[in-house]
């Protein structure tokens, strides 16, 4: 399966066709037209889906390099934000100082509407960069116990381009292409400020990475290789240490 830079390229490679595509079903929407690459180049996932969203990027980008045109776009849809609960999640109540002792931990999978709601208000109101929408693949939990939400997390695709890492990875424009769904992005990890328990934050990553692999695996048919994410200056990044992630270099390098 390609990644997200591999369909451009394929569409580039293929810029005649696509076009001749594009012209001939000018009264088509852009998705409906995106469909139609997406079966014309054979662009689906692991579990046979479409890569629409993929596709439709693609499209844009060579809409906007003038390589083909794209009809107008069609009636622009509201921005949905995200579901809160409308409410605060309750805080945990007697978490023990260390993490040994904490009772009924569980990392949860949020699958449900009503997961997704708690996970959405945990980011909003407790999270420093708040709630966002994720792109491509993507996977969010719950960490709960006995004594209540303890914090989130959640992974996205991968940043498109990132020298630090790219440099580490020491791959070829073309690897890049069609490797880089196996990187996916830690875009939020939040343990609630409220909670204080030793260690807690570096044994929820080990616990996470253990089970990764397996929930990729499940969802979307392929293992992540490497998990990236952002820390910001002012903070040391302890927990992140601690679970193995080694040091790149700055975002905008």
């Amino acid at each position: 399966m390609q990644g997200p830079l591999g369909i451009l390229e394929t569409l580039r490679s293929a810029v005649l066709e696509v076009s001749a595509t594009v012209a001939a079903h000018r009264d088509k929407s852009r998705r409906a037209l995106a469909g139609m690459v997406c079966e014309q180049f054979r662009l689906v996932d692991a579990c046979g889906k479409k890569r629409l969203a993929g596709c439709m990027k693609a499209l844009r980008v060579l809409h906007s390099e003038e390589q083909i045109a794209l009809p107008p776009p069609q009636v622009k849809l509201p921005i949905v934000k995200p579901r809160l609960l409308g409410k605060p999640v309750p805080e945990a109540v007697d978490v023990p100082a260390d993490v040994r002792e904490i009772e009924d931990f569980e990392i949860v999978r949020v699958d449900s509407a009503q997961d997704r709601a708690i996970w959405n208000t945990l980011m909003d109101e407790e999270h420093p960069r708040g709630v966002t929408t994720f792109a491509g693949a993507q996977m969010r939990y719950l960490i709960k116990s006995a004594h209540g939400y303890l914090g989130a997390v959640g992974f996205s695709a991968a940043a498109l381009y990132l020298k630090a890492r790219d440099q580490w990875m020491a791959w070829s424009h073309e690897q890049r292409s069609g490797h880089l769904k196996r990187v996916v992005n830690l875009s939020r990890f939040l343990i609630r400020p409220s909670v204080r328990c030793k260690n807690l934050a570096s044994f929820v990553l080990g616990r996470m990475f253990r089970r990764l692999s397996s929930d990729f695996m499940a969802r979307y048919k392929y293992v992540p290789y490497v998990v990236e994410t952002f820390v910001c200056p002012r903070y040391e990044g302890t927990c992140f240490k601690a679970a193995g992630f080694q040091y790149l270099g700055l975002a905008n390098n």
